[in-house]
């Protein structure tokens, strides 16, 4: 079971995760051990006037304390990414719970408007963004939300589907791959003003000379400036030095400024690009799509992962711009001009593939959540795509945000262009739940995701929901009329060449019900004809008598049943009308005083 794997995972990375705490506490206490040996050498050195004792002693310890420094740096990065895993699989076992809680629940990707992505809890909390994002940087966080409101072609699901197939079965290389990127995540940082940057023109273009002028002018500013100090010439000798410096670095500065205010957030998570981009490189895949988006990393004239720690390395050089002695060492040294002509060089050989290494990183991610979603559900089913648009047939359909101890499974089939499935039911029995349970699995399954399903074939189509429309008071829109916009956003929808899956729920419930149903009855008799096919929900039993009329047309139904005074529900969907009723039964369990009905 993929919980004990996980479990199993967590334990081995937090049990490497101390031992290296423990090895890093012992070389923090070498540090402090060897500086205090070297206070000995030198005191030893200065009490017997040994000078090569004291020469040699420091420059066994600087060289003796760096290289006890680059250790105990690599082993803090160690730690860290054993930690980023453990907490990687505590969250994987979190998912299974189905406890989301300290999870992005996708906040910035709400829409109303959408046409499910409300209605399904695409975002928000308890979410199927929650559940099902991995994502590292935030370009991936808003791929995947994409990724999820968008329709896309049978060969673009396919191909997913086959690289999410390939990557179920690394679930290593998957959570290295994202605990690499996590190492160095960011959530401020933002790579859109970085792309900007690089798409520029480097305005005002540095002149041929300054390469020459950056060989010689730093040698004699520094050369005068010793001089100056040492008392061998009066300062008169270095002030033109010093404004020529000056001059140049003022011409510089609009080009250096614009290059700092661009790079300044893109830092960090430049390291977290190069990680994951390393990860890619060293892979090798089967699928053609993975394959693809392998391909811009794979350049044989360099190496993606290289260049990215090459720009990161320019930007922290340009960043120092902001430590108040950088400027005494640039008016001397013009190192301004020598991070600005080495960014310039980097933009000239690499700045037309930057675009492909991070879209294809944001694939990758987008990806990597289908695939360790797939790892952890083994038993859900990757959909048959069908030839047919008009075609959703599932077997035992479960809500994937359900637990499983509450989940109740049902089969359903609906096909052809024009079908449309009334469900009729009593209070809490399960309408609304199934409505969702359907336009959640077509959500993953359209998108290359496994689904909650014993089996499930769906049609190319698009869905659209129309389930929790409310008044707006500041818009001065009743709950009726707001329904109303919705079911007109679905109608002028239909008929463009996009079929489509419609989820409504309590249709034209805000109305009395002699309009309600005269409403209802003309809605889903257009539905009928249109380019769609769908589900509508209502407490409408005279609605059943359509199917009656009409072939495409079936009903289906959620009942309860009183059982020693009690409501018990079910569940389970059964073919017809129903035939249970319990909203007299529920308002008096409420405290409302019923009046029992005449015999």
């Amino acid at each position: 079971m993929t919980n004990s794997w996980f479990e199993e995972k967590r334990s081995h990375y937090q049990f490497q995760g101390d031992l290296l705490k423990n090895k890093s506490a012992q070389l923090s206490l070498a540090r402090v051990l060897s500086f205090a040996l070297f206070i000995v050498v030198a005191i030893t050195a200065i009490y017997f006037r040994n000078m090569y004792l004291l020469l040699l002693g420091g420059l066994g310890f600087l060289v003796l304390f760096g290289l006890l420094v680059k250790y105990h740096n690599k082993l803090i990065r160690k730690k860290r990414h054993f930690d980023i895993l453990a907490n990687l699989n505590k969250d994987e076992l979190k998912r299974l719970e189905l406890d989301l809680t300290g999870l992005s629940e996708g906040e910035d990707f709400k829409d109303t408007t959408h046409a499910y992505s409300h209605d399904l809890d695409l975002f928000g909390q308890h979410s199927l963004f929650q559940w099902l994002n991995r994502t590292v940087t935030p370009d991936g966080g808003k791929l995947l939300a994409q990724v999820m409101q968008e329709k896309a072609s049978k060969e673009i699901i396919l191909e997913r589907q086959q690289a999410v197939e390939e990557l179920k079965n690394e679930p290593d290389w998957l959570q290295h791959f994202l605990a690499g990127g996590m190492a160095h995540q960011d959530p401020a940082g933002d790579v859109t003003l970085l792309l900007k940057w690089l798409k520029q023109k480097d305005l005002p273009t540095i002149p041929f000379w300054y390469k020459w002028a950056l060989i010689f002018l730093p040698v004699i500013s520094v050369g005068l400036t010793i001089a100056y100090f040492s008392g061998q010439i009066p300062f008169v000798y270095l002030l033109p030095m010093l404004i020529i410096n000056g001059l140049i670095l003022n011409s510089a500065q609009p080009q250096a400024k614009n290059t700092f205010t661009n790079t300044q957030s893109s830092i960090r998570i430049l390291l977290a690009y190069g990680s994951m981009i390393e990860a890619i490189e060293d892979a090798t895949f089967k699928s053609a799509l993975l394959n693809q988006l392998q391909g811009p990393f794979l350049d044989k004239s360099y190496r993606a992962s290289k260049a990215i720690r090459q720009l990161k390395g320019i930007l922290e050089r340009i960043e120092t711009r902001q430590n108040f002695f950088y400027w005494t060492f640039n008016i001397l040294l013009l190192m301004d001009l020598i991070w600005l002509i080495q960014a310039a060089a980097w933009k000239a050989k690499y700045s037309t593939y930057v675009s492909q290494w991070f879209e294809a990183i944001s694939e990758y991610e987008v990806i990597s959540s289908l695939a360790m979603s797939r790892f952890a559900h083994p038993d859900w089913t990757v959909p048959e795509i069908s030839e047919d648009p008009f075609c959703f047939n599932g077997e035992d359909l479960g809500h994937p945000l359900l637990p499983p101890v509450e989940r109740v499974k049902n089969s359903f089939r609906l096909t052809n262009e024009g079908t449309v499935a009334v469900l009729t039911g009593s209070n809490m029995s399960g309408k609304s739940t199934f409505l969702r349970t359907i336009g959640v699995n077509a959500v993953l399954g359209l998108m290359g995701g496994a689904c909650c399903a014993k089996n499930l074939k769906l049609g190319e189509f698009q869905v659209f929901t129309s389930m929790r429309t409310t008044d707006s008071l500041k818009q001065h829109v009743s709950s009726f009329y707001a329904e109303l916009q919705r079911l007109n956003q679905l109608i002028s929808s239909l008929g463009k060449g996009n079929p489509t899956l419609f989820l409504l729920d309590e249709i034209l419930k805000g109305t009395n019900s002699a309009d309600r149903h005269l409403g209802a009855t003309a809605l889903i008799k257009q539905l009928h004809e249109a380019d769609a096919f769908g589900l509508v929900s209502t407490h409408d039993l005279a609605l059943g008598k359509l199917a009656e009329q009409n072939s495409g047309i079936h009903n289906f139904s959620f009942n309860s049943q009183l059982i020693a005074g009690k409501l018990v529900f079910d569940y389970q969907l059964s073919e017809g009308v129903c035939d249970s009723f319990n909203a007299s039964e529920l308002m008096a369990q409420m405290g409302i005083a019923m009046e029992k009905a005449q015999d």
